[in-house]
């Protein structure tokens, strides 16, 4: 048996190691019976999926175990987030969710094979991405104001393209079409680079999508107006607030899950150990890099967010009549 000296002196340690490194408040929990898997309901190579395995390679020092990216793509991420709803809860299954998952999904998806509330726990929000207004660089529109303007006296013209129909970035273009008061007609591409080309080309005059896809084209080929955050992303580049455009504004976010009877001291050690991951110097610059923002919130305030989000989005969506079934 320890001393009582021995075992203050194995506390001052790990509070030591712990403030260097977290290691010993992330041990309070032992998750068991195998590696913790992250599971991604995309294809590998897309940006959740880089996001989480830029994570798991610092879960596996934080966690002191395995873990592994598990990619589960099918159905716009919903075959992903079913098969981790069914999951047991020990803490060995988080799942990457997006607003497409958990606040547009919900208004508009009646056959939903999951219930974001009942079917899961929030663990952390990870990153934030801005939406953006593009037109082509050889547009001769060259603000915000003057495309509301021109949309105004050209309503039949006044299109906008999106990279997917339930997107957050089709209904953020519905959002700055009811602020303009006009009715805009979304145009659905297959995706952000046709999206990309078709603008680039002319094809459409205006679209609306994350800022990465747009701002490596921002001068020369695409023309970014405004930007939908709190604070800019480009020096050259305004957000709508800055403009005045108070009602006009929306992120898009990343973050994990578990099933929903996880236990709570699971949760925030999991919640700990991705703040820590993505807060560690070289992930964050690897996801700014990315055009994202780092967050790493707590349960409590990802769940918050997602609850936000669903009121900010669910009149807008609603309004659209939008169906998926």
């Amino acid at each position: 048996m320890k001393s009582p000296v021995a075992a203050r002196g194995w506390v001052g340690i790990c509070i030591t190691v712990a403030g260097m490194f977290g290691a010993c408040a992330l041990s309070a929990q032992e998750i068991k019976g195998g590696p913790v898997r992250l599971i991604v309901p995309y294809a590998p190579g897309g940006g959740s999926d880089v996001v989480a395995r830029l994570l798991a390679d610092k879960l596996r020092d934080l966690l002191g175990q395995t873990v592994i990216v598990e990619n589960k793509p099918g159905a716009g991420g919903r075959i992903g987030v079913e098969y981790a709803k069914n999951q047991p809860p020990d803490g060995r299954s988080m799942v990457a969710v997006n607003p497409a998952l958990f606040v547009v999904s919900p208004f508009v998806d009646s056959k939903l094979p999951y219930d974001p509330d009942n079917d899961f726990r929030p663990v952390s929000q990870i990153q934030v991405y801005q939406f953006v207004l593009s037109v082509p660089a050889g547009s001769p529109i060259k603000d915000v104001k003057e495309l509301i303007d021109w949309a105004k006296r050209h309503p039949k013209q006044a299109n906008y393209g999106s990279p997917a129909t339930g997107s957050l970035p089709h209904f953020f273009g519905l959002m700055i079409g009811k602020y303009a008061g006009v009715e805009m007609v979304h145009v659905s591409y297959s995706g952000s680079a046709p999206l990309v080309t078709a603008l680039i080309g002319g094809h459409v005059p205006m679209g609306v999508d994350t800022y990465d896809t747009h701002s490596a084209h921002h001068p020369d080929k695409i023309r970014i107006l405004a930007t939908a955050g709190i604070s800019r992303k480009h020096p050259g580049v305004p957000t709508f607030k800055e403009l005045g455009y108070q009602g006009i504004e929306g992120v898009g976010w990343n973050g994990f899950v578990v099933p929903a009877k996880t236990p709570e001291a699971i949760v925030d050690k999991l919640s700990q150990a991705l703040v820590k991951a993505v807060k560690t110097p070289d992930v964050t610059e690897k996801i700014q890099r990315m055009g994202s923002d780092v967050t790493g919130t707590t349960a409590d305030e990802f769940a918050r967010i997602i609850r936000q989000d669903r009121e900010k989005w669910g009149p807008i969506i609603k309004a659209s009549g939008f169906k998926v079934d």
